[in-house]
């Protein structure tokens, strides 16, 4: 019920006691008598005003009188409009100095702009090849829907190197194999519509780079190139002039006009083996967490002085479990403390059977994914506010994992995809990455305008 101006029953009963008809016959009753009385209170309050003012105004005298001993004589001025007009220094607003851990990048001022990135992977090397999507058909969808970025190709899995690299350690280990001949003008296209790109950079498995430089590869102790039960060859995580070949793939795409470099593999091998092969000595007194912390710690001081930013793919189990991230390299909290952006794997299908109480995980996308990004905050919250945390973007599943079985997989589309999305939303997070190795992305699970965020099926 609306509540009256009028007031309340005993605000009521207490208004007509002094406003009510008894009021308006005293008021007659007294008015003749009041005359008198009118002519006393003037007259009191005329001598009281006369009073206060006369004290001001000699309290004022006094303090200005004070005030000339002890305030020295401004300098004159050039001009009456100078002296007429002071000149007002206009207070400079900084922003707050990034914090990073002991002292890291203290005179590191970021003048950056971050953008809520909304991407998808582009495989290079299959762009425009047979029934795979073109640049031109996936810009398309970027330009149709809520997507805004690109995360491309630039040192991919096998560690051939895509366009035509000028860096000399690069030229001399010869690792190009050049499918974009011109990067910045490649670039330059993506800007013209507006997309944030992202330059991926597989790090340390690389079947190229362990063949032609042995020196930064990891051994097995007769010198022979370190292969683990995948078949997999690894650049030295311990050796800083693998480091330094990493970065250096980094620096020219920075240069080119990349907004943002993106390690992948930032990780050793899983393999058992791994521990038992030839370092070269790098590794006395290191634990692979210090490795890889330390090669990110390396790329943040290279790259983010040349107005880039940094992320870092991490495998999603890593975020709860110790165990799996002592046996790659990576620990969640410690990257976080450096990189711009952490990008967690969370495919549902990359999970074990029965994980955090889910039978099939792959078949349960919001809950898995709400799970994780929950775990995720948490785990985040470890480092202290006011120091520099990394934006957490995770990688999302869009395609159908069907060699996990019948009746332990979902066949993904637009539901499965919205329900990823809608899951990181919940926890919190903005962002996110869709992976696709072919680049068949599902767009009806893609709010289409970008101004009213419509999905297609409630367009007409």
């Amino acid at each position: 019920m609306r509540r009256n101006s009028y007031g309340t029953k005993k605000r009521r009963k207490r208004k007509n006691k002094y406003s009510g008809p008894d009021f308006g016959k005293l008021y007659k009753e007294k008015k003749s008598n009041r005359l008198g009385g009118f002519f006393l209170v003037l007259l009191i309050s005329l001598v009281l005003g006369t009073g206060a003012y006369v004290a001001a105004d000699f309290y004022l005298d006094k303090k200005e009188a004070e005030a000339e001993k002890t305030t020295p004589t401004p300098m004159a001025t050039a001009t009456p409009e100078a002296a007429a007009t002071p000149e007002i220094t206009p207070e400079v607003t900084k922003a707050p100095a990034v914090i990073y851990p002991d002292g890291f990048m203290a005179d590191f001022t970021d003048t950056r702009v971050k953008t809520d990135a909304k991407g998808i992977y582009v495989n290079t090397s299959y762009l425009g090849r047979g029934n795979y999507p073109t640049i031109d058909e996936l810009i398309d969808l970027i330009d149709r829907t809520e997507l805004n970025a690109m995360v491309i190709d630039i040192k991919d899995d096998v560690g051939s190197i895509l366009f035509d690299a000028q860096h000399p350690l690069v030229n001399e280990i010869g690792s190009e194999v050049v499918y974009i001949k011109d990067l910045p003008a490649f670039v330059a296209k993506l800007k013209e519509h507006d997309i944030y790109c992202i330059a991926r950079i597989v790090c340390f498995k690389d079947q190229v780079a362990t063949k032609k430089a042995p020196e930064i590869a990891v051994r097995n102790h007769d010198g022979s190139i370190y292969v683990d039960k995948e078949g997999e060859r690894w650049l030295n995580p311990y050796s800083e002039k693998a480091w330094e070949y990493i970065v250096e793939v980094a620096k020219e795409a920075a240069e080119a006009g990349f907004d943002e470099i993106n390690f992948d593999y930032l990780r050793t091998s899983a393999s058992g083996t791994f521990t038992k092969a030839d370092f070269g000595g790098l590794n006395e007194g290191k634990t692979k967490i210090d490795a890889i912390t330390g090669f990110v710690k390396y790329a943040c001081q290279e790259l983010k002085p040349l107005g880039v930013f940094v992320s870092g793919d991490v495998f999603g189990t890593i975020i709860n479990s110790r165990v799996d991230g002592e046996s790659i390299g990576q620990s969640y909290v410690e990257l976080s403390r450096y990189l711009d952006y952490i990008c967690p794997m969370v495919y549902p299908s990359h999970y074990s059977f029965g994980y955090g109480g889910l039978k099939y995980p792959d078949t349960k996308p919001f809950q898995l994914l709400l799970m994780e990004m929950k775990s995720s905050v948490k785990k985040l919250s470890e480092i202290p506010e006011g120091q520099h945390c990394a934006e957490v973007r995770p990688w999302l599943q869009d395609f159908t994992a069907s060699y996990l079985g019948e009746g332990r997989y979902l066949a993904y589309g637009a539901q499965e995809l919205r329900a990823q999305i809608s899951a990181t939303y919940s926890a919190g997070y903005d962002e996110w990455l869709l992976w696709n190795a072919g680049m068949f992305f599902t767009e009806e699970g893609l709010l289409r305008d970008k101004d009213n965020l419509l999905p297609k099926e409630e367009e007409q």
